[in-house]
């Protein structure tokens, strides 16, 4: 063996060592967690192998969506996509009976106290109110949500995630839901990545 030979074999062998942990670390910055262990940009392929699979998912709609818990509250997991098959929009919907229970507003101070918890240095939530006759009566909340008077919102942003946390409701339905939402285009993220 030439001693150029040899000389450049240790270089070769380093080089595939380098462009391995490169490759690794790109793909483990690309798949950072954004919303429990998916991330940003998977497919719905991706989400499902998360769960073995066990979860269903609707393609026309471009979402999965399953039944879990949430501090002890039912709640709608779902996972939404966009038209090029990323993972743009993930969160929780609350659906507690609402038609029957009028604690809807402690459930969201509930869950909001465990996500300023988690990020303190958050913002408090904002209510805004359509009509003050309950605004003096922290106990009619609940009833003032319900006919729309009243709504909460509270948002923080993480890394790539802008987080909402929203309460709202009409005569008919009482809306409270977690977005976790991606904050820049999965298409452009791709142009970024390459620059």
């Amino acid at each position: 063996m030439q001693v150029s030979a040899y000389l450049s074999r240790p270089k070769t062998i380093t080089a595939y060592i380098v462009a391995a942990f490169l490759t690794l670390y790109s793909a483990s910055s690309i798949y950072a967690a954004d919303f429990r262990k998916a991330s940003w940009g998977m497919t719905m392929d991706d989400v499902q192998a998360l769960h073995a699979g066990e979860i269903p998912a609707d393609r026309r709609l471009r979402a999965i969506a399953y039944d879990g818990k949430l501090a002890g509250l039912d709640v709608l997991i779902f996972y939404q996509f966009d038209e090029r098959g990323g993972l743009f929009k993930a969160g929780y919907e609350i659906y507690a009976d609402y038609e029957e229970r009028t604690g809807f507003v402690s459930d969201y101070e509930k869950i909001n106290s465990l996500l300023r918890r988690k990020y303190p240095e958050a913002q408090a939530p904002q209510q805004s109110w359509t009509n003050r006759l309950f605004e003096n009566q922290p106990n009619k909340w609940s009833r003032a949500v319900r006919l729309g008077h009243l709504s909460f919102a509270w948002s923080h942003t993480v890394e790539r995630t802008r987080i909402e946390h929203l309460l709202a409701g009409n005569r008919r339905q009482i809306d409270h839901v977690i977005n976790y939402v991606a904050l820049t285009d999965l298409g452009e993220q791709d142009v970024l990545e390459q620059l």
